[in-house]
């Protein structure tokens, strides 16, 4: 006797297991160093696709589970690097956490999927924009809550993709996410549209063939619509730049990349050696090139040296060596703050230190200081005995060009990249470019440096400001307005880990008057859009239940 698909897919659990994996697979192998962004438009489908068949509840929440972490242990494996064994601890954890939000969108995905295909056409395209919402809500709680984790949205497997990058600044990083889940739900909509087609075929005879028409469903367009409206922009973009825009200020930066080890750095013993190595790379950077131009400035990694700017000797060897270089430098730097330390952002010229200098606003748990510290057994996973304080405000950098032009530069630091709010506070305070520094040195020489710089991307694309990277190891470069990247690489076999310097421009800045993104004017508009969705998705789903 035949089975139907139902009852097989019910009796079968391994393949739910088998098609929930290959979905994690694909999703893994959307996101770089190594994958391809183009898999992330269809890393869903076996997902979307199983749940139509209404798998077992118990088999698809124990494979959900287990293969959302499994996912997310991959995808992170570079945190075993971070002061091990320590790092081990924050692997498990951490992982854990995250998966429970692909986690909860599968089970969403499995409640609400399969009632759709006998549902009117605007129940249809309501449940996809739901459950495309959930996703974009999911990211962003995430990425705020406890305060926030938002590593690795889907939106970051387009780092390399300038034309999907162009929504980014519309809807922002965490929409961005949303619509490419809509894409495969609009693609998995259609693929259940051809096999309804071919079983009313098999069961009536090709009397009714199957038309062209009758082959497409309008949820298709409505999933496609995001890669149509992309091209359209990522074109505008083109038009609007060579024709509307105001002259932009352009730059040169020399990029120092020091590759110390994150551990060693704050050994007292090594520091004579490594402040030689910095100042030869920054000597090195500063030469002129040749039209006898040297550049505008030269850009140091966080924390560069373990010397807190209250150190005069340390403050007049820096000045010292702008002087020398005749280049102003951008540095990361310490800077005791009471029983703590700031760890920011300054820059030195031959006159000395400028103000204001920029604090990290977006502190590390467990890197930078200890939640709940009185309370829980726990220790920093860096070795840095003192907390650091969190800075209150923006700080903007006043930098000027060799030619004298005025440049108005907001500061990151490391981690804070991952939080586009962060960004769009700096946009809307009339930032022209942000600089990004940070120590990628903890994550290995694997895939995290790469992970990290694309929130940069990111960013970039969302608020319309260029950025310039500098890392004590991994990603240092420029990623302009529309999130294409300029690496700086060394060796026959170019690579992102090295010990040296490099140079980049000259590149532009945004201009003064040029208008800030909507996504910079609207904030995440797209996120409560989708949560509105969604919640009118599961308010029609209990409906249909009762």
């Amino acid at each position: 006797m035949n089975e139907s698909p139902l009852s097989f897919f019910k009796s079968h659990s391994f393949l739910t297991w088998a098609g929930l994996s290959l979905s994690a697979v694909l999703l893994f192998f959307s996101f770089g160093p190594i994958g391809h962004p183009f898999l992330a438009f269809f890393a869903l489908l076996p997902a979307i696709l199983l749940s139509h068949l209404q798998p077992e509840w118990k088999t698809w929440l124990r494979a959900s589970l287990t293969v959302s972490w499994l996912l997310w242990i991959a995808l992170l494996i570079w945190l075993r690097h971070v002061y091990p064994p320590l790092g081990y601890v924050g692997l498990i954890f951490l992982t854990a956490y995250c998966a429970l939000y692909l986690f909860g969108w599968l089970v969403a995905l499995r409640w609400i999927y399969p009632s759709i295909n006998q549902s009117p056409l605007w129940a249809r395209c309501l449940v996809i924009l739901g459950l495309a919402g959930a996703w974009g809500v999911g990211e962003w709680i995430r990425g705020n809550i406890l305060t926030g984790f938002g590593w690795l949205p889907l939106a970051a497997t387009q780092e390399t993709n300038p034309v999907i990058l162009s929504l980014c600044a519309w809807v922002g990083p965490y929409g961005l996410s949303a619509l490419i889940v809509l894409v495969n739900l609009g693609f998995a909509r259609w693929i259940n549209r051809l096999i309804h087609f071919r079983k009313e075929l098999h069961e009536v005879g090709p009397a009714t063939p199957m038309t062209w028409f009758s082959r497409i469903t309008p949820e298709l367009y409505l999933g496609l619509a995001p890669l149509g409206i992309s091209f359209i922009l990522y074109a505008n973009s083109f038009s609007e730049s060579l024709l509307t825009l105001p002259p932009r200020t352009s730059f040169s930066s020399g990029i120092v990349q020091t590759d110390f080890d994150p551990n060693a750095k704050w050994d007292a013993h090594r520091l004579n050696n490594h402040l030689h190595q910095i100042t030869l790379h920054t000597i090195e950077a500063s030469k002129p090139d040749k039209n006898g131009q040297r550049p505008d400035f030269v850009l140091w990694p966080e924390a560069a040296l373990p010397i807190s700017l209250e150190n005069k000797i340390y403050l007049q060897i820096l000045t010292q060596l702008a002087k020398t270089t005749q280049t102003t430098l951008i540095i990361g730097v310490i800077n005791k703050r009471g029983t703590g330390y700031a760890n920011g952002v300054a820059v030195i010229t031959p006159e000395g230190l400028q103000s204001p200098i920029y604090a990290k606003r977006h502190l590390v748990p467990f890197g930078e200081y200890v939640p709940f510290a009185n309370y829980l057994p726990l220790r920093k996973v860096v070795p840095i005995q003192e907390d650091c304080v969190a800075g209150q405000d923006i700080a903007h950098l006043n930098l000027t060009t060799q030619r004298g032009e005025k440049i108005r530069a907001g500061a990151l630091v490391c981690y804070e990249d991952v939080f586009p709010s962060l960004g769009r506070e700096h946009a809307l305070a009339g930032a022209q470019l942000m600089v990004v520094v940070t120590n990628d040195a903890w994550y290995g020489r694997e895939a995290g440096a790469y992970q990290h710089n694309a929130h940069s991307v990111l960013l970039a694309a969302a608020t319309g400001i260029p950025i310039l990277r500098c890392g004590n190891a991994g990603w240092s470069g420029f990623i302009d307005s529309r999130g294409r990247m300029t690496a700086l690489t060394q060796g026959e076999d170019p690579t992102i880990y090295f010990s040296g310097s490099g140079r980049i421009g000259p590149v532009a800045v945004k201009g003064e008057k040029t208008p800030p993104t909507f996504w910079v004017k609207q904030g995440d508009f797209a996120i409560a859009l989708g949560g509105l969705f969604f919640a009118l998705t599961a308010f029609w789903r209990r409906q249909q239940k009762s």
